[in-house]
């Protein structure tokens, strides 16, 4: 029986090793205290240098010597939790490095397994590409149009969470169910709606957004619904479509549907169950006919348990939701992101803008509150104010530069003043997220904060899995 085991576990040995070795990723392992233990031939030829002269070695000892720069050991042991960063290698390599620690029982690192992808080679395409577009000025107009048709190159999707809604994209943009898109301001909800909408079959006919939030209460529903001659005082004298009708045929895309006043929702409800709307000052209907789709950055149950909302309107408009996360959730996004806003300002401003290695680690590791809107701007803003084409980390703003070196006593940081319940809506989100990373199981996150395993469930769908 011993023997049959041991043969056993010598084969999974085998295939393990075999997987590790033939692995086109770097796999790079330490110990708790940055000893190297393994090294994959993927990481020799990123060093130069075979495993047998790298293990046994300390990762700070190894960044000493150049090996590789900066050391993402020191930050990963600090943190104790997924960390990624760009490094150069001595053998000339840029890396696109992942380090993710293996916690004991008592929450203490046993190791911290490494991963790397090689950057090189995609930075070198990608410029050749750009020379090659310069030369290809001829043709800018047919391939301004296939990107207009194919809608899909400014939407950035490498981080796991992302591409799992591209997928719910495709899928749901075949058929005409409504879609509650929910996510924190700046995180790409209007970006996810004309995805939609452009993948649909409705894509020749109109896209027509709304702003609930931004048309005053007063007018809402004339700019909605539309008006006859002289349904009131100040009416044109040939009356108005309203925006419903604008979007026959096509997408009506409601965003701050949260915004949306009480009374209209009513009538927003009779336009979804019967297909046919009326304008103010007449009797008769119209049909309709557009695909629905709301956004919004509240909690919306919350508000159908206030009476704020109807909750009959929020299960019609809420078939098939998506919940699009925050910005430092996505880290494997924010790289790719910076690259796209940079190159397309530089476009736009006849810039040769680009980030240092310094900068560009210390902006992946940033917290992002605005969400991708705000690194949408900061990156305008760089190319814009830049003295020279390289930007270092003493360009960027203080609160970025600062970011993960203050010291406080509190656990939580307070950076201002806000309503509580919105503040603990946050912690929570924050602390869901941090506990799932960390255990993968509803019942190990229940456990660790204090709340039953069902309620643990229901708000990692919440936070984490939802779509």
């Amino acid at each position: 029986m011993e023997t049959n085991e041991l043969t056993h576990y010598k084969v999974l040995n085998q295939e393990l090793e075999t997987i590790i070795n033939t692995c086109f990723d770097e796999i790079f392992v330490t110990d708790g205290h940055g000893t190297v233990l393994r090294v994959n031939p993927a990481g020799e030829a990123f060093y130069g240098m075979k495993a047998n002269e790298i293990v046994g070695k300390n990762t700070e000892e190894l960044a000493r010597k150049g090996l590789f720069s900066p050391s993402l050991f020191p930050i990963v042991k600090e943190r104790k939790e997924r960390v990624s960063m760009i490094q150069r290698t001595r053998a000339g390599h840029i890396i696109h490095c992942i380090g993710n620690p293996s916690l004991d029982h008592e929450g203490n690192i046993e190791f911290i397994i490494f991963t790397s992808r090689d950057f090189t080679e995609i930075k070198q395409l990608r410029d050749k590409i750009q020379r090659t577009e310069h030369l290809l000025e001829s043709y800018q107009e047919e391939l301004e149009e296939l990107r207009r048709n194919k809608g899909e190159e400014e939407f950035i999707s490498y981080s796991p969470n992302m591409r799992k809604i591209v997928k719910m994209v495709d899928k749901i943009a075949k058929v005409d169910s409504s879609v509650l898109v929910t996510g924190k301001s700046g995180v790409g909800k209007g970006v996810i709606v004309s995805l939609i909408h452009k993948k649909s079959i409705r894509n020749r006919h109109p896209f027509i957004q709304v702003n609930c939030g931004a048309i005053p209460e007063s007018l809402i529903e004339s700019e909605l619904f539309g008006y006859e001659p002289g349904a009131f005082t100040g009416a044109k004298r040939e009356g108005k479509k309203g925006l419903f009708e604008e979007a026959h045929g096509g997408t009506l895309f409601l965003d701050e549907i949260g915004e949306m006043p009480f009374n209209l929702q009513v009538k927003l409800l009779k336009v979804l169950q019967e297909n046919v709307i009326q304008r103010i000052g007449s009797a008769k209907s119209i049909p309709f006919d557009a695909r629905i789709i709301a956004a919004t950055n509240k909690d919306l149950e919350s508000m159908v348990e206030e009476g704020t909302f109807r909750e009959d309107l929020y299960y019609r408009l809420n078939v098939i939701p998506i919940h699009i996360p925050p910005l430092n959730t996505r880290q494997e996004d924010i790289s790719y992101l910076m690259d796209y806003f940079l190159d397309k300002f530089n476009k736009k401003y006849s810039s040769s803008t680009y980030l240092s290695l310094q900068a560009e680690n210390q902006l992946i590791n940033y917290s992002w509150p605005g969400n991708v809107r705000e690194l949408e701007n900061l990156m305008e803003r760089l190319v814009v104010t830049a003295d020279k084409n390289e930007i270092h980390l003493t360009d960027l703003p203080q609160k970025i530069t600062n970011f993960g070196n203050d010291c406080h006593e509190y656990r939580v940081q307070i950076k201002d003043i806000y309503p509580l319940k919105q503040a603990q809506e946050e912690l929570e989100e924050q602390l869901i997220i941090k506990a799932y990373k960390k255990y993968q199981s509803s019942y190990k996150v229940g456990e660790a904060l204090g709340i039953n395993q069902s309620t643990a469930f229901r708000k990692i769908q919440k936070y984490i899995k939802n779509p």
